[in-house]
C-alpha cells in the first residue's frame, strides 16, 4: 500500500534499480512495478504510514485508464536466439557507420519522395540487413551511440533512431530475420509522408494547434499512397506505416484501433518512436535514457500493452548503455553494457570519486557481481553540463580504446 516503507526485497538489491537503504512507496506506479522484480518485500510499520485501501474515488486517472484497456494476447518472447558474439569496443565503429550510411540514404529518398520519384529502396534494404547483424553481435554498441552521439542534419533523422530502438527490441523478443528486415523498413519509412511537408513545419518545436495537428495527422495516409506506387513493398511494411500511430487504448490515429487489432510490428514502431520523442523532446532537454524508461513505463495499458513496455524495458535495461548513474558511494559512473541475463545490474564504469572529482583511473564494475556498489539514481543532461561536468560522449575512447586506423580497417586499443 502507498505510504508503506520497504526495508528488504525477497532477491538482492543489486537486481532491481532501488535504493539500497530502503524506500517509501510513494505512487501506484512504484507498486506495479516492484511486482515485476518480487514476489514479496518486508516492510518497516514504524517507518511507514499503515496500510490503507483505496477506494475507487482515489484511484489517480492513469490506474482508471488502464482499468478500461483491452487486454492483449501474449507477445511472444525468445530472448536466448540471438546470443551476443562481440564486445562493444568491437561493433562501436561499426554502429557509426552504418548510422552515418543510413543518414545519407534516408535523405535521398526522402527527396525522391518529395519529386514524385521512385524510392530507390535497394541501398536500405542492404542496410537494413547489416544493422540488424550489427544489433544481433551487440545491441549495446548502438544504443551506446544513440545516447552519446551528436544529432545529425537529417530531414527525419528521428525516424533512424526509432528503427534502432525497435530493432534492438525486435532481436531482443527473438523475432525471425525477415519479419525484423520488414519491422527495420517499416518504421524507418513510416513518416515518410512527412516528406511532402514544408521543412519548416517538419522542424517545428513545440506544441502544434489543433490545425497544425490534424494536418500533421494526413502524413500516414499520405506515406501509404506513396508506398502503394513502390515495387517489391510488402503488405507488413504499409501496415506498419498505416498503423504506427495507433495505441493500445483507441485514442490514436488515423482508425482508433486499439488492442489486437493494431498489428505487433506496428506497435513495436510506435513504441520506439515514442522512446525517442521523449529522449528529444526540446522542452524536456534533461531527460536522460533512464528517466525516459520511467516515463514509458508509466504509458503501459494505455498507449501500449504491458508486456510490450516490460520487454522494452528489458531489451534496453533501467539504465541503457550511455546512462550517468550515481552509486550508493556518492560516485559518479557511466552504464557501459548490460549483463545479459541481469538487466536491472548493467556494468558500470566509475568516472568520479565521492566528492565527484575525475578519476585519474577508471574502474569497471559489474553489477551483477557487486554487492556494495547500488545504482541510486539516474544523473539528468542538466545536472552532466552542471557540477558534475560529464558528457559520457566524451568518454567513448578513455572506456573503449582510441580508433586507429582508416575506415574498416581501423581497431580500438
Amino acid at each position: 500500500m502507498l505510504g508503506m516503507f520497504v526495508i528488504e526485497l525477497d532477491r538482492p538489491w543489486r537486481h532491481t534499480p532501488f535504493p539500497v537503504n530502503g524506500f517509501h512507496l510513494r505512487k501506484f506506479d512504484q507498486i506495479q512495478f516492484l511486482k515485476t522484480c518480487c514476489k514479496f518485500v518486508y516492510i518497516d510499520p514504524g517507518k511507514g504510514a499503515s496500510p490503507q485501501s483505496k477506494s475507487p474515488t482515489q484511484l489517480t486517472i492513469l490506474s482508471s485508464a488502464r482499468k478500461q484497456s483491452p487486454e492483449s494476447a501474449e507477445l511472444r518472447v525468445r530472448p536466448d536466439i540471438y546470443p551476443r558474439t562481440r564486445s562493444v569496443r568491437q561493433e562501436i565503429d561499426e554502429a557509426s557507420r552504418l548510422y552515418s550510411q543510413l543518414e545519407s540514404q534516408l535523405d535521398r529518398v526522402i527527396e525522391n519522395a518529395r519529386e514524385h520519384r521512385p524510392l530507390g529502396l535497394t541501398e536500405i534494404y542492404r542496410l537494413a540487413g547489416a544493422t540488424i547483424a550489427c544489433v544481433i553481435r551487440n545491441p549495446d554498441a548502438f544504443i551506446w551511440y544513440l545516447n552519446t552521439s551528436e544529432q545529425g542534419d537529417c530531414l527525419l533523422k528521428h525516424s533512424i533512431r526509432a528503427t534502432i530502438w525497435a530493432t534492438i527490441f525486435a532481436c531482443h523478443i527473438g523475432m525471425a530475420k525477415d519479419e525484423i528486415e520488414s519491422l527495420f523498413v517499416g518504421t524507418l519509412l513510416a513518416d515518410i509522408g512527412m516528406a511532402k511537408f514544408s521543412p519548416q513545419f517538419v522542424r517545428k518545436k513545440g506544441s502544434f494547434s489543433r490545425a497544425e495537428y490534424l494536418h500533421y495527422q494526413k502524413h500516414v495516409g499520405i506515406g501509404v499512397d506513396i508506398l502503394r506506387t513502390e515495387e517489391n513493398i510488402s503488405q507488413q511494411v504499409i501496415g506498419i506505416v498505416r498503423a504506427h500511430h495507433e495505441r493500445h487504448d483507441g485514442r490514436g490515429f488515423p482508425r482508433r484501433q486499439r488492442g489486437d487489432q493494431i498489428p505487433v510490428a506496428a506497435r513495436i514502431a510506435n513504441l520506439a518512436y515514442s522512446y525517442e520523442r521523449m529522449l528529444r523532446r526540446s522542452s524536456e532537454a534533461d531527460l536522460s535514457p533512464a528517466t525516459a524508461i520511467s516515463r514509458l513505463y508509466k504509458q503501459r495499458k494505455i498507449k501500449f500493452a504491458d508486456q510490450l513496455v516490460y520487454e522494452f524495458i528489458k531489451a534496453l535495461g533501467m539504465f541503457p548503455a550511455g546512462s550517468v548513474v550515481e552509486l550508493a558511494s556518492g560516485e559518479v559512473g557511466i552504464v557501459t553494457e548490460q549483463n545479459p541475463n541481469q538487466r536491472l545490474t548493467p556494468r558500470v564504469t566509475v568516472v568520479t570519486n565521492a566528492r565527484k572529482q575525475r578519476r585519474s583511473k577508471f574502474e569497471l564494475i559489474n553489477q551483477g557481481e557487486q554487492k556494495d556498489q547500488e545504482l541510486v539514481r539516474p544523473i539528468t543532461r542538466s545536472l552532466q553540463r552542471g557540477s558534475h561536468g560529464i558528457d559520457p560522449g566524451n568518454f567513448t575512447d578513455g572506456l573503449f580504446g582510441r580508433r586507429i586506423g582508416i575506415g574498416k580497417l581501423a581497431l580500438r586499443f
